[in-house]
């Protein structure tokens, strides 16, 4: 991210985005085909798309890109066959892998619309697209894609210039938004602090200050310590109950009371003794139970897009969350404090100077669940925050070596690159597929190149 991000230039790609789109929605275009990442942040996105869609009378189809195929396999079978410019094409929070997606545009007739805050392919020049290729990313304006604008909060911006009316959708934006930025409401920041307020004023969400135990915001408060994920609470988070119950008895706190009923002593008793922050989370009024918490639906969402993306896009509409997906995020809460101890514990692991290895495979931590535990032990600052992390293994089904790779804001403030470009100069060095954002990404990587980068990897950084 550059030192200063010109507002004043993504407002004007954003412009140029909106009238282009505006002019031929009305005199061209007669359908539209939207595809959005398998996440929190991609499902809102396409929901604020689809309502935009629909409130101007344009016919859709959608589709949801998990990003464990090219872009040309996954594009084969959606793009027609017969090419005309009455059809144009909306990808909203995708990852802004333009090494793959320019080749292709460069053959369609198309006009195709990227609305992306992932950081761009280092080798790409933005300057040089093709004419049927919009892209906006505020990435290239200097904006960091997780602490300022989440996917989002820009198809909000996006789809409110081009229909106001949009802005009572506006609750889906801060789903997004909480499920990428991973902090407290009050701790927002630049766009993504500004439409959280415009949504708040417009008084669509609601805003408490407490306990933020994310994660198990609507359970009781023994629950919400034992299952807080954000903060993980070393000595409460995945601990036997009867240890909690102990220490709230000390404070003389019902283990029993709902956590978001606590009274303000007890909520300064608890945080003095357990070291917790006091924070300000938000919650959806027109919902109920757990989906009334605006971080543990964007969870939800999160956990459901892996697992059942039926069942991820119908729960954003609904009011009250199902057996199914109740089950489904117990299921995940549980396991994830679980490795966070672990984590914090037990797992082997390397260390250079500049990087951390942790080896996840073999069945200590599922596959599927070695992105999240990397995430939420970087922000609870379980491993070494001046290190990058590496934690992973082998993916029996690729043989290939998959990696979720991490990095804090402290070491950010001390290295040139995030983690984005160093998944780019490995994939330069030693080949694999992968990319992410400043924080956080993914890669893919054969074994002899995956033991090549743990012995050049203080190298490579």
């Amino acid at each position: 991210m550059t030192q200063n991000p010109s507002e004043k230039r993504f407002l004007e790609a954003l412009d140029n985005a909106v009238d282009l789109f505006s002019d031929h929605a009305k005199n061209v275009y007669s359908k539209v085909i939207a595809i959005s990442h398998n996440d929190a942040d991609g499902i809102s996105s396409l929901q604020l798309i689809q309502n935009l869609l629909h409130k101007i009378n344009i016919e859709y189809d959608y589709f949801i890109y998990n990003r464990s195929s090219s872009w040309t396999n996954y594009l084969n079978g959606i793009l027609p066959k017969v090419q005309n410019n009455k059809t144009a094409f909306i990808f909203t929070d995708v990852g802004s892998t333009l090494s793959e997606l320019i080749p292709i545009i460069n053959k369609r007739k198309e006009h195709f619309f990227i609305l992306d805050h992932h950081e761009v392919d280092v080798n790409i020049n933005t300057q040089k697209l093709p004419d049927n290729l919009i892209f906006v990313n505020p990435t290239t304006y200097g904006y960091d894609g997780l602490e300022h604008i989440a996917g989002a909060c820009l198809t909000y911006m996006f789809s409110k210039r081009i229909k106001a009316s949009i802005t009572k959708q506006g609750w889906l934006t801060i789903i997004g938004i909480a499920g990428d930025s991973l902090k407290s409401m009050d701790k927002l920041q630049s766009f993504n602090r500004e439409i959280y307020q415009e949504i708040l004023n417009e008084q669509l969400i609601e805003e408490n200050e407490g306990l933020a135990l994310f994660g198990g915001m609507h359970e009781n408060i023994k629950d919400g310590l034992k299952h807080s994920i954000l903060p993980y609470i070393k000595g409460c988070g995945g601990e036997p109950d009867i240890k909690i119950k102990s220490t709230l008895d000390e404070l003389g706190i019902n283990p029993t009371k709902k956590l978001i009923d606590l009274e303000k002593s007890e909520i300064e008793s608890i945080s003095n003794q357990l070291k917790i922050p006091i924070g300000t989370y938000a919650l959806l009024p027109q919902k109920q139970g757990l989906l009334r918490f605006v971080f543990e639906h964007a969870l939800l969402l999160n956990i459901l897009s892996f697992k059942n993306i039926s069942a991820a896009l119908s729960i954003i509409q609904q009011k009250s969350i199902t057996r199914y997906a109740k089950t489904i995020y117990n299921e995940y809460i549980a396991e994830l404090v679980k490795n966070l101890r672990l984590l914090s514990q037990d797992l082997p692991r390397y260390e250079t100077e500049k990087a951390v290895f942790i080896d996840a495979g073999n069945g200590k931590i599922t596959p599927s669940s070695w992105s999240d535990t990397a995430s939420f032990s970087t922000v609870n600052n379980l491993l070494p925050p001046n290190k990058m992390v590496f934690l992973g293994g082998l993916e029996k089904k690729t043989q290939m070596i998959k990696l979720s790779i991490r990095c804090s804001r402290e070491y950010l403030q001390n290295n040139k690159m995030g983690v984005n470009e160093i998944i780019n100069r490995i994939k330069e060095e030693l080949g694999g597929t992968g990319g992410g954002h400043k924080l956080a990404g993914g890669l893919r990587l054969s074994k002899p190149s995956f033991n090549i980068l743990r012995e050049k990897v203080d190298h490579i950084i």
